[in-house]
């Protein structure tokens, strides 16, 4: 497995580069969530530094936006490694331009079974996002039918809910009022916040909670990439967690250790969906 990170600043850089990969940069141009990235200097950085270049290029686009997007690619397509993608029309763009191998194509929650999978990596991408939200044993069945390259997260804060809307903005209008554009968000009936953010591309909203597959990283380290989403972490914690990953991967500290080093980082940590298959109970209907 190799480690993925993604990276909002320079700073980030500087302060992971001995313990990542491949770094998914994320820039205003073209990525979902983003802060101050400078692209041309991040990717000088890491060319330097031997880290595998993405770019993240996880935007959804309408039809009159594909001519700037194709631009953008032509860009950056010798200066990457690889493009972190959502949109399976982008997905179509690269590959009229026959760079499908280049490739990361994560639709979230999209990619459930083997069949799906193995229709989307027929498309020849080099690495194909399965859905967060199944159980660990599905994952792992879906792995073992398909053998194809995964690109998965291992810990991090989960992306639950995105819109091209400014939802922020729109409830600003409403209300007749300002609001925090980065913020948190909690249901009347429940105690959980949810992390929500607003910018140029449109509003993001996070699960309360960070997923961590290290207790089980011994067994989906087959998986070619595993992701650590930084966002909400400061860099002496993501440090901290990129660390224990890879001497877990490298079998150089024990699974103990690992828990402490994790423990002592103090963060709100679920199973999420590792366990719990989601499921839509029927309702009969009274005329």
């Amino acid at each position: 497995m190799k480690i993925v990170c993604s990276i909002y600043r320079i700073e980030q850089l500087h302060k992971l580069k001995d313990y990542i990969d491949y770094a998914i940069l994320m820039s205003s141009d073209a990525s979902l969530n983003y802060m101050d990235l400078d692209m041309n200097l991040a990717i000088k950085y890491c060319k330097e530094n031997h880290i595998g270049i993405i770019l993240g290029l996880d935007k959804l686009y309408l039809p009159d936006e594909i001519s700037e997007v194709s631009k953008y690619i032509d860009k950056y397509q010798n200066l990457v490694d690889y493009f972190y993608i959502t949109d399976l029309g982008i997905g179509n763009l690269m590959i009229t331009k026959k760079l499908q191998n280049k490739v990361i194509f994560d639709p979230k929650t999209m990619i459930c079974n083997s069949l799906d999978l193995s229709i989307y990596n027929s498309l020849g991408f080099e690495a194909l996002g399965i859905s967060s939200e199944i159980t660990k044993d599905d994952l792992l069945d879906i792995y073992n039918k398909t053998k194809a390259n995964i690109f998965y997260q291992i810990f991090g804060y989960r992306l639950m809910f995105y819109s091209k809307r400014n939802l922020i903005s729109l409830y600003e209008k409403k209300n007749n009022d300002t609001y925090p554009h980065e913020a948190y968000l909690r249901e009347a009936t429940r105690s959980d916040y949810f992390p929500i953010k607003e910018n140029k591309n449109g509003t993001l909203i996070y699960r309360s909670y960070l997923i961590s597959y290290m207790e089980y990283l011994n067994e989906i380290k087959e998986l070619k990439y595993g992701f650590i989403e930084s966002y909400l972490l400061d860099d002496l914690k993501t440090t901290e967690i990129l660390k224990t990953f890879k001497g877990l991967l490298k079998n150089e500290i024990t699974i103990d250790e690992a828990r402490l080093n994790i423990l002592k980082l103090d963060l709100h940590i679920e199973d999420g969906f590792m366990f719990k298959d989601s499921v839509y109970e029927k309702k009969e209907l009274k005329l």
